[in-house]
């Protein structure tokens, strides 16, 4: 079996260094801290990274550490501690939150890291705030070629989620994708194939639920709320494209509508686009109400919020396929 050791670091000896030590989980002392006064108690750390797209041979076992910092003003301490009035710190995997992990192996043994198939043990039987840590784990490569995406995050068992999640992939297999820089936009714990990122881009609306998706093939990267045609001025179904972008369209009649964001999906009219201004003859501007967001409002433009508007324009790209249904 091969032992992978993951750093983001230039040098890879630095942070061993830098490592608190494993303290003896038999030591009468190291239950025992007296938190400085003046100070607010809080977890929190820093991810100091894991080396990325590391390729393993699927089926094999293997051996991968990362790294953290205690950047709270509390001790963490682990499962071996052997502190029963302190909480215990672990790694769990999130995006959903404590899902089981694919890469999970099953061994004859309890040296695997894991507490459980979501759960990872601090390898530091304590780790004080300014330190630096780790936690060490095998895991098993998948059988198929393709990256397996996966998220963390430190908990403090029972009591709370760090909710600074970090994303490490894992490459099963010689792999290689010339939109590899698509994995930015898969944003929970999954598997991942070459086709998957080589897909095709394209934006999906669901009038009936209000939503706007943006794929890379089957792969639903982002999903947003919208405002499409009220009952009278419907948005119009069926599959078109984006045929032209505008930062910014102002419509020619009153009340002009100015819409930032522009994508064109079918002619007459009809785009994509954020929230609207409207400027009034005493050059007073007013931008529609943001509650109007989940229903349909628009004259049969698809609104979006502003920032989710500068997403979708910037990720869409002239040619991509538009599709409007029910």
């Amino acid at each position: 079996m091969k032992k992978i050791i993951f750093s983001l670091l230039i040098t890879s000896f630095f942070i061993p260094q830098q490592i608190a030590f494993a303290f003896d989980s038999t030591d009468p002392d190291i239950c025992s801290y007296e938190y400085p006064a003046n100070v607010e108690l809080k977890y929190d750390f820093e991810y100091l990274g894991s080396k990325k797209n590391l390729t393993f041979n699927p089926g094999e076992f293997y051996e991968v550490t990362f790294y953290i910092k205690n950047t709270g003003t509390i001790p963490m301490f682990s499962d071996e501690a052997g502190c029963n009035l302190r909480d215990v710190t672990r790694l769990a995997t999130a995006k959903p939150n404590d899902h089981e992990n694919p890469l999970y192996p099953v061994l004859f043994n309890d040296e695997s890291g894991w507490i459980s198939k979501n759960r990872i043990k601090l390898d530091q039987a304590r780790l004080d705030p300014g330190e630096k840590g780790s936690f060490t784990f095998w895991v098993k490569a998948l059988n198929q070629t393709g990256i397996y995406r996966e998220f963390f995050d430190v908990v403090i068992d029972g009591k709370q989620w760090l909710l600074k999640p970090f994303v490490v992939n894992f490459d099963v297999g010689t792999f290689m994708a010339e939109n590899r820089d698509r994995l930015q936009y898969v944003t929970t714990s999954k598997f991942v194939t070459n086709d998957d990122l080589n897909g095709q881009k394209s934006i999906e609306v669901d009038v009936s639920d209000q939503k706007l998706y943006l794929k890379v093939g089957e792969i639903v990267i982002k999903a947003f709320p919208v405002s499409t045609g009220k009952w009278s001025t419907p948005t119009p179904y069926g599959h078109t494209e984006i045929y032209y972008k505008q930062e910014v369209r102002v419509s020619g009649g009153w009340p002009h509508y100015i819409m930032p964001k522009w994508l064109n999906f079918r002619k007459g009219g009809f785009g994509i686009h954020a929230l609207p201004s409207i400027r009034y003859d005493n050059g007073y501007y007013w931008r529609e109400a943001l509650n109007h967001i989940g229903t349909p409002r628009s004259h049969g433009c698809i609104r979006l919020l502003p920032a989710d508007a500068e997403f979708a324009y910037d990720w869409t790209e002239v040619g991509t396929p538009v599709w409007v249904h029910a």
